[in-house]
């Protein structure tokens, strides 16, 4: 099974996706990515506290499971909130608008906020757990 260092290492990797993707103008994988970063990290919040894995894309679903555990992660609401559409919603072109540079900037910066809110909740000093947005070259 895989640990929660796992699950924060693929996130990583989705939200720095999403960051390259918007310098490139693709705002609308990077929205998805941001998505993808926001869901990884709650699972590995989950995982951390050997919660059983949900199969859902559904962060809000995922964030009030956290929130059984620590209360606060109540703050992240308005992030999950505006991030949980971007699973499908621009997948496939249909009624809704494109998302511009704008959205995608708002959709990395939430995804960010959520990476280092979990990260704050598990790296107590007993579980050794690592800032993984420290690059080689920052170590």
């Amino acid at each position: 099974m895989l640990g929660h260092n796992d699950w924060l290492r693929v996130a990583k990797e989705d939200f720095l996706a999403a960051k390259g993707l918007i310098k490139i103008d693709l705002y609308s994988a990077s929205v998805y990515h941001s998505q993808q970063s926001a869901e990884k990290t709650l699972k590995a919040y989950l995982v951390f506290k050997k919660h059983p894995l949900v199969k859902t894309h559904d962060l809000i679903q995922l964030l009030e499971i956290c929130m059984s555990f620590d209360a606060e992660f109540r703050n992240k609401f308005d992030a999950v909130d505006f991030l949980n559409p971007f699973a499908s919603k621009f997948r496939y072109p249909t009624e809704f608008n494109l998302p511009e540079i704008k959205d995608a900037e708002l959709a990395a910066k939430h995804a960010e906020s959520i990476m280092r809110f979990v990260l704050k909740k598990i790296a107590e000093p007993e579980t050794g757990q690592t800032d993984i947005f420290v690059t080689s070259e920052k170590r």
